[in-house]
């Protein structure tokens, strides 16, 4: 395989990082700092319900073409937004998070059995970027049932733990005190992403896995 390559790094880094701030860590601080101002939770919500749109409204217009999961955002988004103003639910809007990580799940568990999982798909995309050849991994694809096995089991890990993240969020927003519920959603994403990732690396790098994997 080639060289890293650094400006498909640094890039990857770069919209890592907007990503989390946009909608992550953005929403937080518009909430929190509406907050402090007196505004009432419900409008607070959605005010830092904007952010992560208008980002994948940007996505979308940046790249010219349909970006799945920034249309999900964004169906979601003016979903819960529109169904809040009707309802006046501000748990609702809490929930929505869950929303999000569950239609992540469920499209990850849906591409387990396809000709591409979506871990599959997400690996090879990384890969592509930091400048090494994904060929090798199409014909390891064709060639190998447990190399196919392997990125099945990982989507299926992956989407099994996004399910459970989703139905944790639901809980939260529906039992805890409003004002704690944000903080508890984004600090939620670290130890599952962790999780995930730690156990993806044990069984890729399993004897036998790790072969057909890193090779």
């Amino acid at each position: 395989m080639s060289s890293t390559s650094p400006v498909a790094a640094t890039g990857g880094r770069r919209e890592l990082v907007v990503t989390v701030l946009s909608d992550v860590v953005a929403p937080i601080a518009v909430y929190y700092g509406l907050r402090v101002l007196g505004v009432a939770p419900t409008p607070a919500l959605l005010s830092g319900a904007v952010v992560p749109a208008v980002r994948a409204l940007w996505s979308l217009l940046r790249h010219r073409r349909l970006e799945w999961f920034a249309v999900l955002v964004l169906v979601l988004v003016a979903a819960t937004v529109a169904t809040s103003m009707v309802t006046g639910s501000e748990r609702l809007l809490l929930a929505r998070d869950g929303a999000i990580t569950a239609a992540l799940g469920l499209v990850m568990l849906a591409t387990a059995a396809s000709a591409r999982p979506a871990m599959y798909a997400i690996g090879r995309v990384v890969m592509a970027r930091s400048g090494h050849d994904a060929a090798t991994w199409d014909e390891r694809w064709s060639a190998s049932a447990r190399f196919r096995r392997i990125w099945r089991a990982v989507t299926v890990l992956w989407g099994a733990g996004l399910l459970l993240d989703a139905v944790l969020r639901v809980l939260s927003a529906y039992t805890l005190p409003i004002d704690l519920v944000p903080a508890l959603h984004a600090a939620q994403w670290l130890p599952l992403l962790l999780a995930l990732q730690i156990l993806s690396q044990l069984y890729l790098r399993r004897p036998g896995n790790r072969e057909l994997i890193f090779a």
